[in-house]
Formats: C-alpha cells, structure tokens, sequence
C-alpha cells in the first residue's frame, strides 16, 4: 500500500490553512475567471422620510438639476440616479405605526406582523436572498451596520415592535439582523488575526510561498490518483474539492492591493463615527470580505438631533413640518448632510479599481432610501430613490428615471438581485419582475 510521506502530509495540511491568496493561488481551471470582479449590493438606510420638494429633480434623464438636497452629488453625479414614483405597498395600512412598517419592510417589501411582543413576523430581505444564494464565497456573507443602538424588545412604534424599527435586514421571518454600530468591532469583524502592520514585501512573500504549496498538493494528488483503489479515488477527490472550495473561501480574507490599515479609534463622535462606517463599507468591499451591505444611518423614525448642522431639535419631531417653512428649511438641511455622507462612499468606491481595471463602484449597486415618503404625510407612495453603480452594466447611472404607474420597489429588488446573479421571478408581496428603464 503506497505511504505518503510526512513531508506530504505537512505540505497538505498547510494547504488548509485559511491565509490570503491572489488569483494565482486558485486552481488551475479557475484562474481564467479570477479577473472576473464580484458583483456587490449595498443597502443605506436614512430616517423619516426626504422631502421630495428639494429632492426630485424636474427634468428626466441624464443630466437631471440638483436641487438643493442632491447638491451634495455635484462631484459623482454621473454614477449616481434618481428614481422617482415607486411605492412601497407593503407599508400601507389604517393603523399608526408608519415608521415602524416603512423599516421593518424597507428591504422585504412584506406587510410586519402588527404586535410589540415577541411574535414577530416580516419577510427575508433581499441582502440575504443574495447572500444566502453567494455569501458562502466570502469570508462574511452579509455585513449589517449602523450608527445608533437599540434592542428588538418592547414596543416602538403604535404597538410595532422596536424589532421592526431597530433592523433592515432579516434572514427569515422571525429573525432580525442586528447591526453592528461600534467602528472597532466591525473591523475586528472583517480582519480579525490580521496585522495590519505586514509590509506589502512580506504579503507577496508569503502569497509566493503559499502559491508554491497548494500547487505542490494538488499536484501530488493528481499523481497518486492513478495509484489509488476507488474508494481511496473517492476519499482524494474529497479531500481536493475540498481544499479548491477552501481556496475560494479564504480569497476574500486579502488581495496583493488590500491592506487594512489601523484600527478605528475608540472615542467618536457622530460626524466620525458615520465617516468611519463610510470607510468600513469601502473597505469590505475592496478586500472581497463581503459582496452584502445594509447600513442604517439611524433607527427608523429617530429622534437624533444635528447641532453640527445648526438643527438642535429631534429629526423625527421635526419631520412633522406642518409645511412649517423654519421646519423645512431644518429638514432639507438634514437630508443634504445624508445625501453629502452617501456621496463620500459613492466616490470613494468609484476611486477602488478592480481586477480587470474597472472600478468597484462599477460592479455594485447602491439602494439609497427611507422608510416613508414624507415625513408629514407619512406616505409610502414615490419614496425618492437614489441608485449608484453600474451592477455590471445592469444599469446606467447619472438618469432621473420618473416611474408613473406606481411600480412597486419590490421590482426594483428583483433587478438588483439579477445584476448580483441571483435571478428570483418574485419578491415580497408584490415583486413581479425586473423593474425596468435601468439601462
């Protein structure tokens, strides 16, 4: 019987071992794919509503006017769309509780079960979809993130569960997921056992070595199969799909290009803290950590207030503007400083180039929205819609795209899920198809 050596066995097992790699490390027949970049879907939630008024833009198609809330895109306007006129049906209902329903269905587009106890219901949403279909191929399949905290327990809104109002995305009905808000621990949640401070000399050195031996593996193995029986045929090729799914897995751990950096700091402010996220989002998705991102810029209905701004009172009290001109004048304000901290992640994602050369922001889509039209109104009908990225050429930013029959957000999903390769014929309660004009 043939008796691998120990020198084998210990360049096997270092096989295994989950460390950065380049395409070069991966097998053979898939190194021909590997400048093929990921597709990635981003998720950014803002609160009590967006006055429309200052928001959508008068004129249709490319080159739309900035009004004075999407000032902010001067600079990126051209990756970015505005979409006007989708409706969220899944928020409409006779009782109170508007900001609660708006966010609990902000992403599954499903009516929330109406209870403050712990019986909750809601739908999956369409992160997880993707990343329940594709997450296995990174080291995180989905990221949730946030900036203010707040359990799932006790009522929130009207009788809602702060469940509802507190989490955007869920990985099935009865399962929120919680954001993580400190900057620290999300970076320790992308990069842990990483040092940051390895020079780029010592990563090729070691991405050198690692190259060497899992082709040196592979190879054995492809040797022995001609001397094994077929159960221990059976047991090698185990053993070699195995170690090809672990070369997928770990490539998103670290590129040739990806060096994390330090760590956040502990002390923030608010204005830091977004920053930071801001960042963090950036840096996920350059390192391939993860291809799915939800971000609250805070809870739904928050009642935050922007002295920053020069706004002191509380967003969602004031979101009730009675057409109060000194309460719109707060409001757009506000919703331009959101609008601005979207833009900053925008360019920042279209400055990060991708293995073939294109950019990171042109293989992602970017949801940009709240949880109700307006925040007098409380309406879920034409909730404003900013959309970036080019999805891989699944759509063409820099339009103003008015929908007029009251097409439902759902299908909009639906679409940005195709640009990810997760093709689903519907979702939610009312997701038919593709939204369509994208492109």
């Amino acid at each position: 019987m043939f008796q691998p050596s120990r020198r084998m066995l210990l360049r096997s097992a270092a096989a295994s071992l989950p460390l950065p790699l380049l395409p070069s490390l991966l097998p053979r027949e898939a190194r021909a794919s590997a400048l093929t970049p990921p597709k990635r879907l981003l998720f950014y939630f803002v609160p009590c509503g967006l006055q429309v008024e200052e928001m959508i833009p008068d004129r249709v198609g490319a080159g739309y006017d900035l009004k004075r809330i999407l000032a902010p895109l001067a600079g990126v306007q051209q990756h970015v769309s505005v979409l006007s006129g989708l409706e969220q049906g899944a928020g409409f209902d006779d009782r109170a509780g508007d900001h609660a329903r708006g966010t609990g269905c902000f992403l599954t587009a499903t009516t929330v079960k109406y209870t403050a106890g712990t019986d909750i219901e809601n739908g999956i949403s369409v992160d997880q979809v993707a990343a329940q279909q594709l997450g296995a191929a990174t080291l995180l399949p989905s990221l949730q993130l946030g900036i203010e905290e707040g359990g799932t327990v006790g009522d929130c809104d009207s009788g809602y569960s702060c469940a509802y109002i507190r989490n955007i995305s869920w990985s099935g009905t009865t399962t929120p997921m919680p954001n993580i808000i400190d900057p620290g621990v999300a970076f320790s949640r992308m990069f842990a056992g990483m040092d940051p401070t390895v020079s780029q000399a010592e990563l090729d050195r070691r991405n050198s070595v690692r190259s060497s031996i899992l082709d040196h593996v592979l190879d054995q193995a492809n040797a022995l199969n001609a001397r094994m029986g077929v159960s221990d045929k059976l047991k090698l090729d185990e053993y070699t799909t195995g170690v090809r799914e672990l070369e997928l897995k770990i490539q998103s751990l670290a590129t040739q290009e990806c060096i994390p950096g330090d760590e956040p700091p502990a002390d923030y402010d608010t204005e830091t803290q977004v920053m930071l996220m801001m960042d963090l989002m950036a840096l996920a998705f350059q390192c391939d950590v993860t291809r799915y991102i939800t971000f609250m810029l805070a809870n739904g209905g928050s009642n935050r207030s922007f002295p920053w701004l020069g706004v002191s009172g509380a967003h969602h009290e004031i979101s009730h503007h009675m057409d109060d001109p000194t309460n719109l004048d707060q409001l757009y304000t506000i919703d331009a400083w959101e609008v601005e901290q979207f833009a900053y992640l925008v360019e920042k994602l279209s400055n990060l180039t991708d293995a073939d050369g294109s950019t990171v922001l042109d293989n992602s889509l970017l949801y940009f929205s709240s949880e109700i039209e307006d925040g007098n109104s409380h309406s879920h009908s034409s909730i404003p819609v900013l959309l970036a990225g080019s999805g891989g050429g699944t759509h063409t930013p820099g339009q103003h795209i008015a929908y007029e029959n009251n097409e439902p957000m759902a299908d909009l999903f639906i679409s940005m899920l195709g640009s990810a390769g997760v093709n689903v014929p519907t979702f939610g309660e009312d997701g038919t198809g593709p939204l369509g004009q994208l492109v």
